[in-house]
């Protein structure tokens, strides 16, 4: 994410993807500062649920508010697909947060 935020609305969309769509996905996220690429994927396996499990189809968007989980400001984010597949786009919306990355 370019700054800090609170996410609101997500949208997965997979729009021209009609055979190689992904089943599922989820999205995990948090606030972080500092460490290296590495250490981000590495611990990024163990960081929060923003979005649980969803189910997904071909070539459609998928907005989703109700199941976004309230997890304060974040800077970071996990697009698990599963089990694997195209997804045209990915979409947060929200608010930025005062807090400083």
């Amino acid at each position: 994410m370019a700054q800090p935020g609170e996410i609101a609305k997500i949208e997965v969309d997979t729009a021209h993807f009609k055979g190689n769509y992904p089943d599922r996905c989820s999205i995990q996220a948090a606030y972080v500062t500092g460490g290296t690429e590495q250490s981000l994927i590495t611990q990024s396996m163990f960081w929060p649920v923003l979005l649980p499990e969803q189910k997904l189809a071909m070539d459609k968007q998928f907005h989703f508010e109700e199941p976004v989980q309230k997890l304060g400001a974040i800077t970071h984010i996990r697009f698990n697909i599963i089990p694997d597949g195209g997804v045209s786009r990915l979409r947060l919306w929200g608010r930025l947060s005062d807090r400083k990355a």
